[in-house]
């Protein structure tokens, strides 16, 4: 069945990139710690378009996503679940936890057989039985410790249908751990937009936010719609437990956003910001 979107667009390399950097960071800061996705997905897509291995293949060598993305010369996108794995193993932490899951039973067993672990290993509320990555979510949530990382990338009903709920979770989550959000944006200006701002100053004011705009006229499917937006928020992240080597996770974020900049260019520039407020 064919996607609506290329798998490995702009949103995804903005995803990646920025899912990346960061891994390779907790294994650097951190060590071994849990990688935690509800809404794993395919754990790898084939073939991409031309275009979209460009754009990966014109990043420097030394950037976290494309040595993760090794294979895409080969025709080969890989997921999220993979891109931790790879990263991981770069930096030599085999005991990297990667458990992920996917409301599509052939989906997780495809996970299961490129060597990727069941969230119900750690979390038996995640059943797979009427499997809800939301719900899953919440478990998460619940049994959450110091240096988890959980990924909520669902698809565009996010915004408008479960970001009311989500948003303070995500804070929930930061308090112990960290929480990585992809979401569609449709219009921010518009009132699901706004309403989008507002949780995010309320709920998670110390996240990171990144942003990169509908890029048309490009030949890849799926990135002339939406404004894709990356959400990073951490307890490392607070004042009050700030940990060494933020400054340094942030340098990395906006040196990859540069190279991602101009990777895409000319096509459009994007823009990436932090912000205390996440506004």
């Amino acid at each position: 069945m064919s996607l609506p979107y290329d798998v490995g667009n702009a949103g995804d390399l903005l995803k990646h990139g920025v899912l990346a950097e960061f891994v390779r960071w907790q294994c650097e800061s951190k060590g071994d710690f849990r990688f935690l996705d509800p809404f794993g997905g395919e754990p790898w897509n084939e073939p991409v378009p031309d275009e979209v291995a460009r754009r990966v293949q014109a990043l420097p060598e030394d950037c976290a996503l494309r040595s993760a993305q090794s294979e895409i010369g080969h025709g080969r996108y890989y997921g999220s679940g993979l891109v931790v794995r790879r990263v991981a193993d770069a930096c030599g932490r085999a005991g990297v936890r990667v458990l992920v899951s996917d409301q599509d039973p052939a989906k997780r067993k495809r996970l299961r057989e490129c060597g990727l672990s069941m969230l119900t290993e750690d979390f038996p509320g995640c059943s797979a039985s009427g499997y809800d990555g939301y719900e899953a979510f919440k478990e998460i949530v619940r049994g959450a410790k110091d240096g988890d990382l959980a990924l909520i990338d669902p698809f565009r009903e996010f915004l408008p249908n479960k970001a009311l709920a989500v948003v303070p979770r995500m804070a929930e989550m930061a308090e112990r751990a960290s929480v990585l959000l992809f979401a569609l944006n449709w219009n921010p200006k518009n009132k699901v937009g706004q309403r989008f701002d507002d949780l995010l100053a309320d709920h998670v004011p110390g996240a990171w936010r990144m942003t990169c705009p509908p890029l048309r006229d490009t030949g890849v499917e799926g990135e002339s719609t939406y404004h894709a937006e990356v959400i990073l928020a951490a307890r490392a992240f607070r004042d009050d437990a700030r940990e060494r080597g933020v400054d340094t996770l942030w340098k990395r974020l906006r040196e990859f956003s540069r190279h991602l900049a101009a990777a895409l260019d000319p096509l459009a520039p994007k823009k990436v910001r932090r912000s205390e407020t996440a506004s």
